[in-house]
């Protein structure tokens, strides 16, 4: 599966890097799980196929089988340099490039608060989900790719989240966010088949209620936080099929993160002001339902988002990318002063982040 080249470039990597060898490792090996995961599921698809088709020439649901295998054997093959980084916004891309492409000063421009970060494959397949809840199936590499300044992204319209199709290999459901603070629960097993027929997942959506947000999750629990540190846990089958409030807040408050924590790990934090703060689980208990709050895990900082403990990706204003290991980060994150993100500028602040 990897040749002497591949390796010797993890070998490298992991010189180069010793604080944070683990995690590459670990990175490595899902990687390619993964991958020949999904190779091994598309071969019988094409087997079934074949099978059914009686030695005919095929159609377009084989060939677009064969394209996919073809694919996922190059990635397999292919672990040097196909890390890519997107930053997109509502009818827009503004970066679509490898990681080791960017320049140390960044993307050289400002960037507006509106931008979200996804961290991917270059071959990867993706799921948009856009704001009326329809769902699109689109190939990072079709993607525009611009230089000095964004580019137009209008197909599909409305696009508020971007996902790897390979987060749902381990995650049946995805959780939607609307504006208003609703979250509704749809199984990922749907996701193909909206896709391929451009139907909404939602049909009683609110209206003047968009969806924000999409995370991938598994029916366990969800974990919410707002601007101003509000905080609620609970159990994701408690969302009603219609959707559900997922927390009262006052006035100038707003959700921030809506993500499904892994189990007992630890959780971590982002605030605006540039800094990381670590939490243990059980200081989150799960309470039984959605709608008020269960109390407020900060008082002094505003949240930028949260995640369970793992690398973490922060994109800045000046669209520079810092890349934090958990292994990087030590007990001061576990403290109320919180641990500066290591790397950034005076004159600089996060402004969009991806974990994983």
């Amino acid at each position: 599966m990897l040749d002497k080249k591949d390796a010797q470039w993890w070998i490298l990597e992991a010189q180069r890097h010793p604080e944070a060898a683990t995690d590459l490792i670990r990175l490595l090996a899902d990687r390619l799980a993964s991958l020949d995961r999904q190779n091994e599921d598309l071969r019988g698809e094409l087997i079934t196929i074949r099978r059914k088709v009686r030695g005919e020439s095929g159609g377009a649901e084989v060939e677009g089988l064969r394209e996919r295998v073809r694919e996922l054997e190059a990635a397999i093959h292919d672990n040097r340099g196909t890390r890519r980084m997107l930053v997109y916004a509502p009818g827009r891309i503004e970066a679509n490039l490898a990681v080791g492409a960017l320049p140390a000063e960044g993307l050289g421009r400002e960037l507006a608060a509106d931008v979200a970060l996804l961290m991917s494959d270059a071959t990867a397949r993706l799921f948009a989900f856009c704001n009326d809840s329809r769902v699109y199936s689109v190939k990072l590499a079709d993607l525009p790719a611009p230089e000095s300044e964004a580019a137009r992204f209008d197909q599909p319209r409305g696009v508020t989240t971007i996902l790897n199709q390979t987060s749902f290999d381990h995650n049946r459901y995805v959780t939607l966010l609307s504006a208003g603070g609703c979250a509704y629960s749809v199984l990922a097993g749907t996701l193909n088949r909206a896709a391929a027929r451009n139907e909404p997942l939602i049909r009683n959506l609110l209206p003047d209620d968009p969806i924000v947000a999409a995370a991938p999750s598994n029916n366990d629990d969800l974990c919410a936080i707002s601007r101003r540190g509000r905080w609620l846990r609970f159990p994701e089958k408690t969302l009603a099929g219609t959707g559900s409030l997922v927390m009262e807040l006052p006035k100038g408050d707003r959700l921030v993160a809506l993500f499904a924590p892994d189990g007992d790990s630890d959780m971590m934090f982002l605030t605006s002001d540039g800094k990381v703060f670590i939490r243990e689980a059980s200081a989150l208990p799960a309470r039984k339902t959605p709608g008020r709050s269960a109390g407020m895990i900060f008082r002094d900082h505003e949240v930028l988002g949260a995640a369970t403990l793992g690398t973490l990706h922060v994109l800045t204003r000046r669209g520079r990318l810092l890349t934090i290991q958990p292994s990087q980060i030590g007990h001061r994150a576990r403290t109320d002063e919180g641990l500066p993100l290591p790397g950034l500028l005076a004159d600089d602040a996060p402004i969009t982040y991806w974990a994983g």
